[in-house]
C-alpha cells in the first residue's frame, strides 16, 4: 500500500483506510483496492488553468496521495483531473468519483469548491473530502464487506423477489 506524506491533512483518514483496505484484501481477496500514484502539482495546475476552476484544497491533498483509486471492490473510486467529467450531473458541478456502487457520485462545485454527492437527481452537499472518506470509513468498518459474486447474488434474490410480490 501507498505511503502517506506525513504534511497531508488527510493522514488519518488515509491511514484508516488503508488499515481497512488491507483488512478487506484479506478477507475478500487481492485487486479489490488499488492506489494509483499521486497527481503532480503541474498536473493540477493545468487543468485548473484548463477549466478556469480550483480543485478544493483537500481533493488536491488527497491526490498529493493517490491519483486514482479503487476501495472495496466498488464501495468508492476516485479520479485525477484527466478523468473528471461533468456528465449526468447539474451543471457546474465536477465529478471526480463515485461511492456506494449504485450510481453515487461525488462531486465539486467549480464555482463555490463545496463538495456535493448526487443520487438519483438529488444533490446533498458535503464539508470536505475528509467526510467523503469518513463515510467510507464508516461504511467499511460498520459492516462486513461482502465479496461481489455474494453482493451480486443479494441483489438477484431481492430482485426475484420484488418480482413475485409484484405478479401476485
Amino acid at each position: 500500500m501507498r505511503k502517506v506524506p506525513e504534511n497531508n491533512s488527510l493522514k488519518k483518514e488515509i491511514r484508516k483506510l488503508l488499515e481497512l483496505c488491507k483488512k478487506d484484501e484479506k478477507d475478500n481477496g487481492e485487486k479489490r483496492n488499488y492506489f494509483n500514484a499521486p497527481i503532480t502539482e503541474e498536473e493540477m495546475i493545468n487543468w485548473e488553468e484548463r477549466n478556469r476552476a480550483k480543485i478544493p484544497e483537500t481533493y488536491k491533498e488527497w491526490l498529493r496521495f493517490s491519483g486514482k483509486c479503487r476501495i472495496a471492490g466498488n464501495t468508492a473510486t476516485f479520479w485525477g483531473p484527466n478523468e473528471f467529467h461533468s456528465e449526468y450531473v447539474p451543471e457546474g458541478l465536477v465529478v471526480i468519483g463515485e461511492i456506494n456502487g449504485d450510481g453515487e457520485v461525488v462531486c465539486f462545485s467549480k464555482n463555490e469548491g463545496i463538495f456535493v454527492r448526487v443520487f438519483e437527481g438529488k444533490t446533498t452537499e458535503i464539508n470536505d473530502f475528509a467526510c467523503v472518506l469518513k463515510e467510507i470509513i464508516k461504511l467499511m468498518d460498520d459492516k462486513p464487506i461482502l465479496s461481489q459474486e455474494r453482493y451480486l447474488e443479494i441483489l438477484q434474490k431481492i430482485k426475484e423477489k420484488k418480482e413475485r410480490e409484484k405478479n401476485k
